[in-house]
């Protein structure tokens, strides 16, 4: 097996587990910041969103090892959903 894809394997697997257990609320040392402030967030929908987005990352990444000439929209891709996490960060997990 080539290095780079035993590193996107484990990369890919770290994050997906990471963005599973923040949704269900066993990872919220991830988001501690925001558990502070949490009279400004609604934890329960930050956890999804934040979530989510570790999730989605972790699909994209294998794209990354396997489509080498792509490299450049993929990381806009990423760039894209980290704008994404905070736009929602700020309008739909935000305490009204």
């Amino acid at each position: 097996m080539n290095v780079d894809i035993i590193i996107m394997v484990v990369v890919t697997l770290l994050l997906a587990m990471l963005g599973v257990a923040i949704i269900f609320g066993r990872a919220d040392w991830a988001i501690k910041q925001y558990r502070r402030n949490s009279e400004r967030y609604n934890l329960l929908r930050l956890r999804v969103v934040t979530g989510a987005v570790l999730i989605i990352i972790a699909l994209i990444i294998p794209f990354m090892v396997i489509f080498e000439s792509c490299h450049n929209i993929l990381a806009g891709v990423i760039v894209g959903v980290a704008i994404i996490f905070g736009i929602l960060q700020e309008t739909w997990a935000r305490r009204r």
